[in-house]
């Protein structure tokens, strides 16, 4: 005995119809992409403006030795004078010799350095410091002990100028009884201050 079996049931869309239905699944699927797409890039822009906050950091203080290898005074020892930054192009800035103090503050950068380079200075070298601690700084420089050539000179005031300014610089060796020249030269690349730059 056979056995029948119905014939599958298929249903045939009209042309028109058939026209209709594979429209709508694109217009689905466009808008579908559109909004995957739309996600991701919203998600970028939210995470872009954080990123670029943290590439631009900018490091608030700054401090600089400016040096005199041949001065009038010191003869070979040499001589130097320091600045620190106090704000926007602000410095503060002055040097210790025989003849006194020497300083001036809220000083741009230009007239800074211009003053150095007129005193016979011949090149400098900076640090750039995460602190700012510009009014201590100046009160070290204020209260600093009477001219010695050996342990209160011109040197030994620059680096408690700066050990004052940024705990960052609190490790930097002692000064007394050095030359001025040759810690310039030699002592401040090993704490991290840039290459010496001609005035």
């Amino acid at each position: 005995m056979s056995r029948i079996t119905a014939p599958a049931v298929r249903t045939v869309l009209p042309p028109a119809e058939a026209d209709s239905s594979r429209g709508a699944l694109t217009r689905h699927l466009r808008r579908a992409v559109t909004a995957v797409v739309g996600l991701a890039l919203a998600g970028a822009l939210t995470q872009a403006p954080a990123s670029a906050a943290q590439t631009s950091t900018v490091v608030p203080g700054r401090v600089c030795m400016f040096s005199d290898p041949n001065n009038v005074y010191t003869g070979l020892a040499g001589h130097v004078g320091w600045a620190f930054k106090t704000g926007p192009d602000r410095w503060t800035w002055g040097s210790y010799s025989p003849q006194g103090k020497t300083w001036k503050s809220s000083w741009t950068w230009a007239a800074t350095r211009a003053y150095f380079k007129r005193a016979g200075y011949y090149s400098f070298r900076c640090k750039d410091t995460h602190q700012m601690r510009s009014a201590s700084a100046t009160q070290v420089w204020k209260n600093y002990s009477r001219y010695n050539p050996y342990n209160s000179n011109c040197l030994t005031s620059s680096v408690a100028i700066f050990r004052a300014y940024t705990p960052e610089l609190g490790s930097l060796p002692s000064a007394s009884g050095v030359a001025p020249r040759l810690y310039f030269r030699d002592t401040l690349p090993q704490y991290g201050f840039a290459s010496a730059w001609a005035l």
